[in-house]
């Protein structure tokens, strides 16, 4: 599943390309690419869904790569979580 996010930051919008790239009972992971620098986001939706938890906020923790702005990782979250969401 591959998706576009468009995350404001610094006074200007920066657009990622996000997929799926693991998914089983548990867990969930998305890489999410930039220009020139990735991540690996891993949630625990799946469980959370299993168990009827639907309104439950879901747990993100960052697996690879590193990023200096929490604000960023924070918004870049926000805008997976809205993007899964909608599919």
């Amino acid at each position: 599943m591959n998706f576009h996010l468009s995350v404001y930051c610094d006074r200007r919008y920066i657009r990622l390309k996000a997929t799926r790239i693991y998914s089983s009972n548990q867990i969930e992971k998305y890489r999410v690419e930039g220009k020139n620098r990735s991540i690996v986001l891993q949630s625990n939706r799946p469980v959370l869904l299993a168990h009827g938890l639907k309104h439950r906020r879901t747990d993100w923790k960052l697996v690879e790569g590193s990023l200096s702005n929490s604000y960023l990782l924070s918004e870049i979250i926000s805008a997976l979580e809205r993007c899964i969401k909608r599919s």
